[in-house]
């Protein structure tokens, strides 16, 4: 298992490469066990996240992940994270930021591996595996 990880330098001192690593690393034992998967977690700004999201979805406004999938079998894909975003995400919902990047890490990944929240039976089966995978059910 190979996770990589890139952080914007301006956050670098606020992340913890260890903990995005260990949470990769949970779902990534929890879904696929006997196989060797490699990712990259990107951490940027809420700009650079609108930037992707405008070009690679067309959506003109930041958001808090995105994943985008690999050709290659070994390779799963990148998750990009806005610190940002997941910031405010936490302070709204009442807890840390490392938790909040917890979650993001954990949902980034799991559509990775092709789990997906697009319709609301989707969604509940993602957030629900997700809950699992994070100690939470």
């Amino acid at each position: 298992m190979d996770i990589n990880i890139v952080v914007a330098p301006k956050f670098a001192r606020r992340i913890s490469q260890k903990e995005l690593r260990a949470a990769a690393s949970r779902v990534l034992a929890a879904e696929t066990p006997d196989a060797f998967n490699s990712l990259s977690i990107v951490i940027v700004s809420d700009r650079a996240m609108r930037d992707y999201n405008r070009r690679f979805h067309h959506v003109d406004a930041a958001t808090d992940v995105l994943s985008f999938d690999s050709p290659q079998e070994e390779y799963l894909g990148d998750v990009i994270i806005s610190f940002e975003t997941a910031k405010e995400n936490a302070r709204r919902a009442g807890w840390r930021v490392r938790e909040e990047l917890e979650l993001l890490v954990t949902h980034g990944v799991l559509h990775l591996l092709g789990y997906d929240d697009a319709t609301p039976n989707e969604r509940e089966v993602m957030w629900q595996r997700q809950s699992e995978i994070m100690g939470q059910s």
